[in-house]
C-alpha cells in the first residue's frame, strides 16, 4: 500500500512537470504551491494547472500591490498566505474568484486602507488575519459578507474608533483580537450581534475607565477578557454583570485606583481574575463576595497596606492568591480561614511587622504547614529591627511580643515617635556627634548638664551595659533628640545581642572580606537555583537514632553580600503529598536535627536555600539523601509486656488443662463400650489352657514336628468368643462334659 502511495505521488510530481504550472521561483508539492522568502516583488504568473492548488504561500517576499487577476485561475484555493510582504493596497477584485477560501494572511504588511467591498466574494472565509498593519479606520461594510469567520485578527494596527454595529455581521465569530491599538472609545453597540464570542482582547489600548454597562451587554458567551496595559483608571459598578459565562478577566498592568463596590456583580463563573500591577490600597470588604467560583486571583505589584478581614471570605473554591510587591505590614489570622483549597499564597517583598498582632496569622500558616500545604509561604519580617530579616514561622509567640513592647517603648519615650526602621543613619550620626564632642557648646540649655546614664530605658526587663557619666550642655530641642535616639539605639544593642554584623549606614554598598593580606568583594546571590547547584555541597546524615536523624552540609563560599537561608524538606517514601513537612535553618548554622521520626522507616531528605523569599521552582533533587531509623531500643521487661506474657501462660495452661480433660473423658467413653469378658470360668480340676494362645484344638491333636515353631498363627473367631457367666452355670451338664466342649 505504501509503495502504490509512493508510485503515485511520483505521477504527480511527473504530471505537474510536464504540464509546467509551477512557476520557476517556486516549489510544486501535491496541490501546494510554495513560494515563501523567494525575494519577489510580484506574484507570480499563473499556468494552466492553477485550479488544482489549495494552498498558496507568498509569505516573506517584497510583493507591494494585489492586482485584479493575479489570482483569477485559482478557483479551487482553500489558503493564501500573503504576510510578511510591503503590500499597501488590495484591488477591490483581488479575491473575486477565491470563493472557497478558508483562510487568508495578510498580516505583517503596511496596509493602510481596506476597500469596502474587498471581502464579499469570501462566503467561506473562516479566518481573517490582519494584523500588525496600518489601518486606522474600518469601512462600515468591510465584513458585511463574512458569514462563516470565526477567528479575526486586527491588532497591531492604528485604530483609534470602533464604529458602531461594525462587527454586526459576524454572527458565528469566536475569535476577536484587537490588543496593541489606539483605541479610546467603545461604544454600547460596538459589540452588538456577536453572541458566540467566546474570546476578546483588547490589551494595550488608550481605554482610561470602564462604567458602561452596555459595552459587553451583547456578549453573553464570552469566557475570556484581556484589557491589559490600557490607562483603566476606574472600573464602574456592574460593568460585566451581563458576562455570567466569564471565566478569565485580565486588568493587570494599569492605572486603577478604585474599584467600585459592586464592579464584579454577575461574575459567578469567574474563574481567573488578574490586577496585577495596579495601584490598589485595600481590598475591601465584600468587593469579591460575587466570584464564588474564583480559583486564581492575582493582587501582586500594587500599593495595597490593608486587607478586611472578611474580603476573601466567600472565594471557597481560590486554589492561588498572589499579594507579592505591596505594602502589607499586618494580616488577620481570619483573612484565609476561609477554604482548605489553597495551595499556591505569595506574600514576598511586603514590609511585615513581626509583633504580637502577626500572632494569629502565624498561627493559621503553622496549621496549614501541618496539614501538607502551603508549602512556599514566606514572610519575611522587616520591622522590628531585632527581628529583620527573620521568617515569620521561624520566630516563637515571646520574640515577637518583646519586640512589640520594645518598639511601644521607643515610639513613646518623651512622648515623641522615633522611626527606628528609617533613621538607623540618624541614630549614627547624632551618637557620633555626641562622642566626638561636635554639639553646638554655644547653645546652653536653661537646666542643668544631665548625665547620659539618666537616659536608660525605665524598664526592669531591659539590662543596658554601664558606662561612664559623661555631661554634655546642648540646647532643649537638641536634647531632646537626643535623648529619644540614644534610648532607642542602646534598646536595639540590647534586642539584638546575637547579631554578628553592625549597624552599618545605607551608603554603604559593599561588604569587604579581607583574605591574605587583600580585600576580596562577597559574591551577590539572587538566584537560589544557581545557588544550590554551585555552593551546597557534602549533604551528610549523622547520628541516627529511632526518632531523630542529624542532618549536616557544607557551603563552598565563607559568605555573601546577602542573607542566604536554608530549609530541609523531609517526609516518608510512598506519600500522596511529598514534603509537606519542613524547617528553617537558624542564622548560619549548617546542620540540623529532625525529631518524631518513626522506627524503622525510611526518609527522603532534601536541602534548598531560600534567598529573598524566593526558593528555586524546579526543586533539585542533587542535595537529597535518604535516611532509614534504627528499630526501638530493647529496654528491662515493663508493666505491659510482663501482662501480656502472663495472659499468654495463663491461656496455654487452660489449653493444656482442656486437652488433659478431653483425653480423660474419651477414655472413659471406649471404656464403657467395650464388651464384658468372663473374669471367672467355671472351675475344672484340670487347667484350662489359655484364651490368648492363638492355637486351636486341632493343632494340638496333630503335631507335626516339620514346622517351626516360630510361626504364630491369627486368632479366629471361635477363639475371642465371649461366654457370659451367668449362662454357663444355668447348663446342667458334667464336668468333664463341660470341659471338653471348651476344649473343642
Amino acid at each position: 500500500m505504501e509503495s502504490l502511495r509512493m508510485v503515485w505521488l511520483m505521477f504527480l510530481c511527473l504530471t505537474c512537470s510536464a504540464n509546467s504550472f509551477c512557476p520557476e521561483q517556486c516549489d510544486c508539492q501535491h496541490q501546494h504551491l510554495l513560494c515563501a522568502n523567494r525575494g519577489l516583488r510580484t506574484v507570480p504568473e499563473a499556468r494552466q494547472n492553477a485550479m488544482d492548488i489549495l494552498t498558496y504561500s507568498l509569505g516573506g517576499n517584497f510583493i507591494s500591490n494585489i492586482s485584479d487577476f493575479d489570482f483569477t485561475r485559482f478557483t479551487r484555493l482553500l489558503r493564501l498566505d500573503l504576510q510578511f510582504n510591503k503590500i499597501e493596497h488590495i484591488h477591490p477584485k483581488t479575491f473575486e474568484k477565491l470563493s472557497r477560501l478558508e483562510e487568508l494572511y495578510l498580516g505583517n504588511n503596511i496596509i493602510s486602507n481596506i476597500p469596502a467591498n474587498a471581502f464579499n466574494y469570501l462566503r467561506r472565509l473562516r479566518l481573517l488575519n490582519m494584523n500588525n498593519n496600518s489601518l486606522k479606520k474600518l469601512n462600515q461594510n468591510v465584513f458585511s459578507h463574512l458569514d462563516n469567520l470565526v477567528k479575526l485578527r486586527l491588532d497591531g494596527n492604528s485604530l483609534e474608533i470602533l464604529q458602531d454595529a461594525i462587527f454586526k455581521h459576524l454572527g458565528n465569530l469566536l475569535y476577536l483580537q484587537l490588543e496593541s491599538n489606539k483605541i479610546h472609545a467603545i461604544s454600547g453597540s460596538t459589540f452588538i450581534n456577536l453572541r458566540k464570542l467566546i474570546f476578546l482582547n483588547l490589551a494595550k489600548n488608550n481605554q482610561t475607565s470602564i462604567h458602561n454597562s452596555a459595552v459587553f451587554a451583547h456578549l453573553g458567551s464570552l469566557t475570556t477578557l484581556i484589557l491589559d496595559e490600557n490607562n483603566l483608571k476606574y472600573i464602574g459598578n456592574r460593568v460585566f454583570q451581563m458576562l455570567q459565562k466569564l471565566s478569565r478577566l485580565s486588568l493587570s498592568k494599569n492605572k486603577i485606583s478604585y474599584i467600585g463596590s459592586e464592579a464584579f456583580g454577575g461574575l459567578y463563573g469567574l474563574k481567573e481574575l488578574l490586577i496585577d500591577d495596579n495601584l490598589l490600597r485595600e481590598i475591601p470588604y465584600k468587593l469579591l463576595d460575587p466570584l464564588v467560583k474564583l480559583e486564581q486571583l492575582d493582587l501582586s505589584q500594587n500599593q495595597i497596606t490593608s486587607v478586611h478581614p472578611h474580603a476573601f471570605k466567600q472565594l471557597t473554591a481560590l486554589k492561588v492568591l498572589k499579594l507579592k510587591n505591596n505594602r502589607l505590614t499586618y494580616l488577620s489570622g481570619d483573612t484565609f480561614a476561609f477554604t482548605n483549597s489553597l495551595y499556591s499564597l505569595d506574600l514576598s517583598n511586603n514590609n511585615w511587622t513581626c509583633n504580637c498582632r502577626l500572632k494569629g496569622f502565624k498561627r493559621w500558616m503553622s496549621l496549614a504547614h501541618a496539614q501538607g500545604r502551603l508549602l512556599t509561604v514566606f514572610v519575611l519580617c522587616n520591622n522590628p529591627i531585632g527581628l529583620n530579616g527573620k521568617y515569620l514561622d521561624y520566630l516563637t509567640d515571646s520574640e515577637m511580643c518583646y519586640s512589640h513592647k520594645a518598639q511601644s517603648l521607643l515610639n513613646f519615650s518623651k512622648g515623641s515617635v522615633v522611626d527606628v526602621q528609617s533613621d538607623q543613619e540618624r541614630i549614627l550620626e547624632v551618637e557620633n556627634m555626641y562622642t566626638d564632642g561636635h554639639l553646638d557648646q554655644q547653645q546652653k540649655p536653661s537646666s542643668s548638664p544631665v548625665p547620659v546614664t539618666s537616659l536608660s530605658p525605665r524598664s526592669k526587663h531591659l539590662v543596658l551595659q554601664s558606662s561612664s557619666t559623661k555631661s554634655v550642655t546642648v540646647s532643649p530641642s537638641q536634647w531632646e533628640a537626643l535623648e529619644s535616639l540614644i534610648t532607642a539605639r542602646e534598646t536595639l544593642d540590647v534586642l539584638t545581642p546575637s547579631t554578628t554584623f553592625p549597624i552599618s549606614s545605607k551608603s554603604e554598598r559593599y561588604y569587604l572580606l579581607k583574605s591574605k593580606d587583600k580585600l576580596v568583594q562577597k559574591p551577590l546571590i539572587t538566584d537560589p537555583c544557581e545557588f544550590n547547584k554551585l555552593y551546597i555541597t557534602n549533604l551528610t546524615v549523622e547520628e541516627v537514632t529511632s526518632t531523630t536523624a542529624t542532618i549536616r552540609w557544607k557551603v563552598a563560599h565563607p559568605g555573601f553580600r546577602n542573607t542566604v537561608h536554608f530549609r530541609v524538606l523531609f517526609d516518608r517514601f510512598g506519600q500522596s503529598v511529598t514534603f509537606h513537612r519542613f524547617i528553617y535553618v537558624k542564622d548560619k548554622s549548617e546542620w540540623v536535627t529532625l525529631r518524631e521520626l518513626r522506627e524503622e522507616t525510611p526518609y527522603i531528605v532534601c536541602l534548598e536555600s531560600v534567598i529573598a523569599e524566593h526558593v528555586c521552582q524546579v526543586a533539585s533533587r542533587d542535595h537529597c539523601l535518604g535516611v532509614l531509623t534504627l528499630p526501638p531500643k530493647t529496654g528491662p521487661l515493663d508493666m505491659q509486656h510482663f501482662i501480656l506474657i502472663l495472659s499468654g501462660t495463663n491461656a496455654f495452661l487452660v489449653l493444656l488443662g482442656l486437652i488433659i480433660w478431653a483425653s480423660k473423658a474419651l477414655r472413659k467413653l471406649r471404656r464403657k463400650r467395650a464388651p464384658v469378658n468372663v473374669r471367672r470360668m467355671y472351675s475344672t480340676r484340670r487347667p484350662l489352657r489359655s484364651m490368648g494362645s492363638g492355637v486351636s484344638a486341632g493343632d494340638c491333636g496333630g503335631f507335626q514336628s516339620n514346622r517351626s515353631r516360630s510361626v504364630m498363627y491369627q486368632l479366629n473367631e471361635a477363639d475371642l468368643m465371649d461366654f457370659q457367666s451367668d449362662r454357663l452355670m444355668d447348663i446342667n451338664l458334667r464336668r468333664e462334659d463341660i470341659g471338653q466342649r471348651y476344649g473343642d
